[in-house]
């Protein structure tokens, strides 16, 4: 062994200069103020995000306003088709009475013979069977009169006066009822649906006159007999 190897080297000494793995000195302005450059790409996305947000809510808007115009067309259709079917039905209700009445107009005159007939029909004649055979018949004719909604007026004796429903055709003195009210109905009248088919004929009640007196003079006495001509003497 040299003497070289023998004697042992002096170790350095450690410091903040010579050792490798020495911090580097501090800035002068600290880190945590220094703010770190936004990522491009990320940016560039999250403004293609609300840009397509924002054109989905157009879109959702401009489906919106659609959606809801297409409901009040429909709503207007449906209402339009309701007010249609209310005015179909109603041409029909009334076609079927313009029928009904062109049918009752033919039949009446016929139901007016057989009341006239029954109201001076002889007791005489009234216990014959056939007599009963006739009255089914104009049974039958008021029936049908009953099944197309043709109604005989309400009217009777001492009912006011309606001259939109009656038709007067006379007078008759008479004290039972009060002057201008019907005293006697000539003739029944109809109607279908509550419109007039047919008025009244009736007789007004007329308030009796004062008896003229006994010995009131007359206003032209008689006149004397002629006297016979020669050429009618015998």
């Amino acid at each position: 062994m040299t003497e070289e190897e023998a004697t042992p080297q002096p170790s350095a000494q450690w410091s903040p200069e010579t050792s490798p793995t020495a911090a580097p000195a501090a800035p002068d302005t600290p880190l945590a103020t220094e703010a770190a450059p936004p990522d491009a790409p990320a940016a560039d996305g999250i403004a293609a995000l609300e840009q397509r947000i924002a054109e989905l809510e157009r879109e959702l808007a401009k489906e919106r306003d659609a959606a809801t115009d297409y409901m009040n067309r429909w709503q207007r259709a449906q209402a339009d088709f309701a007010n249609f079917k209310r005015r179909a039905q109603q041409d029909q209700e009334q076609l079927q009475r313009a029928f009904a009445a062109e049918a009752a107009r033919v039949i009446l005159p016929a139901v007016d013979s057989f009341e006239r007939a029954f109201a001076t029909l002889p007791d005489s004649l009234a216990r014959f069977t056939w007599i009963d055979g006739v009255a089914l018949i104009q049974l039958q004719l008021q029936r049908t009169l009953d099944a197309v909604g043709v109604r005989p007026l309400a009217v009777a004796p001492g009912h006011a006066f309606d001259p939109a429903r009656h038709e007067a055709i006379g007078e008759i003195e008479t004290a039972d009822h009060t002057a201008g009210s019907i005293a006697a109905v000539v003739q029944r009248g109809y109607e279908i649906a509550g419109t007039l088919l047919r008025p009244a004929l009736v007789q007004l009640a007329r308030a009796p006159q004062p008896d003229a007196p006994v010995n009131a003079p007359a206003d032209n006495p008689p006149e004397a007999p002629a006297a016979a001509t020669p050429s009618e003497a015998p």
